[in-house]
């Protein structure tokens, strides 16, 4: 569950942000391809859930860290985390918010290119062969 909080915390704050039309138009559109459209009623739970998730995120950036120790990737994933967070508050930049996202999605998508094409075969959890 460790090596994955990234990656869950990343795509559902993609997928919360989508499903926010007011508070990212952009990703609205993309939620509404997928029917998430009918969420708006829960906005304002749904802004909070994508905040909490990019935290998580961040939160599962610096776990794998200390697996992977790729500095670059764990600062990609901060300052990310922190374009998101800054884009909102400080500057009001709607750019900036989806470069944050966008930087935490490759980052997620980075780590889980690396971990599952970089490890040798013979390290890899191979699933246990059945008796019979």
């Amino acid at each position: 569950m460790k090596t994955h909080l990234e990656k869950i915390g990343s795509l559902g704050a993609v997928i919360a942000a989508a499903a926010c039309p007011i508070c990212f138009p952009k990703l609205a559109l993309l939620g509404a391809l997928f029917g998430l459209g009918a969420l708006g009623a829960y906005e304002s739970q749904l802004f909070i859930a994508a905040q909490v998730l990019i935290a998580v995120a961040v939160l599962g950036h610096v776990l794998a860290y200390f697996q992977h120790r790729k500095g670059w990737l764990l600062g990609l994933a901060i300052s990310s985390g922190v374009a998101v967070f800054g884009g909102l508050y400080l500057l009001r930049s709607e750019a900036l918010i989806y470069a944050g996202f966008s930087g935490l999605v490759a980052t997620s998508a980075t780590d889980y290119w690396a971990r599952f094409h970089g490890a040798p075969a013979s390290s890899r959890q191979t699933p246990p062969a059945k008796g019979g």
